[in-house]
């Protein structure tokens, strides 16, 4: 079975596309990678939050239980989801306890955005508080920062769900960059934690030519960690794949955005690539050339 699923990979798999988009991800550089984090909608809210008061114990948890709503949303997706985070925080005077994080949450969950699978997402900010994750969260904060894997597994075992499953991934993430508005660096996880797969991630997948086309979200998954590991060979930085996502998550949307279409998404990305991180109009040419390169195969 697992020599089937090998064959299955290497058949979709494209290696010289792959050594292309890793060369792509080394020239961009860590601290604009990074720069793709801070990009991200749940960095400003978190941000925002931070500056309001709230301690790194109390937005790390908040960011964890954002992370586990965050799916099926409604109109504005993402974006939306997270300023209406920064949105309903502000009507509270504090929100260093778990009572306030557990109203912030259920006020939360009244938003449009979250009217999709509305039950689910209940149920999951129920059990965090219910069988007291939460609790546990805040009282072994100071350990989890050192191990966060431990707050991983935990997290998944309470929602029993699998700790590769989207959510439970992005819910790190979120983590992760609480930590790191905070405390301005990154905790550690493994480095070849999977990416959270959503259809942003797929698409350029498959337009940027790494995967002939999309089957699994393993196969997906493995082409990004043959990225990883040559970006780590070639730049020696210990970076995951949290920090991939940001960039192709970003950059997809923008191909989304543009409808698919080559000539747009490609004036689109370029713009994106050099004022907002601001790279070269050479390096922004060449991301936005490669990653649509087969756009038409979505």
């Amino acid at each position: 079975m697992l020599e089937a699923v090998m064959l299955f990979f290497e058949e979709i798999f494209n290696p010289e596309r792959a050594k292309i988009i890793a060369d792509l991800f080394c020239s961009l550089g860590f601290n604009r990678i990074v720069k793709f984090d801070m990009l991200e909608p749940e960095f400003h809210a978190l941000k925002t939050l931070r500056k309001s008061g709230v301690k790194p114990r109390y937005l790390g948890l908040i960011a964890v239980c954002m992370g586990v709503i965050d799916f099926q949303l409604g109109f504005g997706g993402a974006d939306r989801l997270w300023e209406a985070l920064a949105e309903v925080a502000a009507e509270f005077e504090d929100l260093n306890g778990l009572r306030q994080v557990e109203l912030l949450m259920i006020s939360l969950l009244t938003e449009p955005v979250n009217r999709r699978s509305l039950q689910i997402k209940v149920a999951r900010i129920r059990r965090i508080f219910d069988s007291r994750f939460a609790e546990w969260f805040i009282k072994k904060y100071e350990s989890i920062r050192r191990n966060p894997v431990v707050l991983w597994r935990r997290l998944s075992e309470t929602l029993r769900s699998r700790m590769e499953r989207k959510t439970m991934v992005f819910a790190m993430k979120a983590f992760d960059i609480s930590h790191f508005i905070c405390f301005g660096d990154y905790v550690s996880f493994p480095w070849d934690i999977p990416i959270p797969v959503d259809f942003h991630i797929r698409n350029l997948t498959v337009s940027s030519g790494l995967l002939k086309s999309y089957e699994n979200d393993g196969s997906l998954r493995k082409a990004w960690i043959y990225i990883l590991k040559e970006l780590k060979e070639k730049t020696g930085r210990n970076i995951s794949l949290l920090r991939l996502d940001s960039v192709v998550w970003q950059l997809g949307k923008i191909m989304y955005a543009s409808k698919y279409e080559r000539k747009a998404s490609i004036k689109e990305i370029r713009r994106y690539m050099i004022e907002k991180i601001g790279v070269n109009a050479e390096l922004a040419e060449r991301f936005a050339e490669e990653l649509t390169l087969n756009i038409d195969k979505i």
